[in-house]
């Protein structure tokens, strides 16, 4: 597979995998993977060679946009 377009860990942010980023959202893991291909969704972090999560106050901070 190629390297995939993900961002790197900022300082003391927690990082969030697939299931747990779901459970944050109160969504499936079907409808988190669907959502995260949104082009406003935030950027995956790579953190392993087959490993991806998600920045927990950037996820916090797209819910709380999307409220609005």
């Amino acid at each position: 597979m190629g390297k995939e377009n993900c961002s790197t860990p900022r300082d003391m942010d927690r990082i969030l995998r697939p299931a747990e980023a779901a459970r944050v959202l109160g969504v499936s893991r079907t409808t988190f993977w669907r959502i995260s291909k949104a082009a406003d969704f935030p950027k995956k972090i790579c953190i392993g060679v087959r490993a991806v999560g998600w920045s927990r106050d950037d996820l916090l901070a797209w819910m709380e946009a999307r409220k609005r």
